[in-house]
């Protein structure tokens, strides 16, 4: 029992200096990430998951601002979908290896502007793109370029392109 107390005491203790190895959040405070957009403009990288959006120089930035700016707790490990501009295919592989994603999420390349973050996730629920950033990195890995599927916007809706690597 008194070590029980002590413990208590000390967790107390931690909490109210501050340095309690957790925290608490309020769940209306969350903003989990269904689908996140990459795009780059004027040197600018540009992170975008629907609630919340952040830039910067490098993704490191870009993650940074989008925490540091949104209303809520962000949480990118929750996105099931990457949905890349034509002018950030080339951080494919720095995305691939990014701890921040999980490597299960399915990754595509749109063909023109890029769609809205909750827009792309309700397609990509029905339809499937197969390609996931852990099998982007194996590729890589073996020195290989990945065939990325195309998202393309047509006349308002969203249609999913697959191509022959090659």
């Amino acid at each position: 029992m008194k070590k029980l107390i002590l413990i208590t005491a000390f967790a107390i203790v931690l909490k109210t200096a501050g340095i309690l190895p957790f925290q608490s959040s309020d769940v209306a405070d969350l903003l989990p990430v269904r689908a996140l957009t990459v795009d780059i403009s004027a040197g600018n990288i540009t992170l975008d998951g629907g609630e919340a959006s952040g830039q910067g120089k490098t993704l490191e930035e870009a993650l940074t601002n989008l925490h540091e700016t949104a209303v809520g707790t962000v949480f990118l490990a929750t996105a099931k979908y990457v949905i890349l501009s034509p002018k950030a295919a080339d951080l494919l592989g720095e995305l691939a290896a990014w701890d921040a994603l999980r490597p299960a999420a399915r990754v595509v390349l749109a063909s023109g502007e890029l769609p809205k973050a909750d827009d792309a996730a309700d397609y990509l629920e029905s339809h499937d793109p197969g390609l996931t950033l852990q099998q982007v990195r194996a590729a890589h890995l073996r020195g290989e370029e990945a065939a990325l599927p195309i998202l393309e916007d047509e006349e308002g809706g969203l249609r999913l392109v697959f191509r022959e690597h090659g």
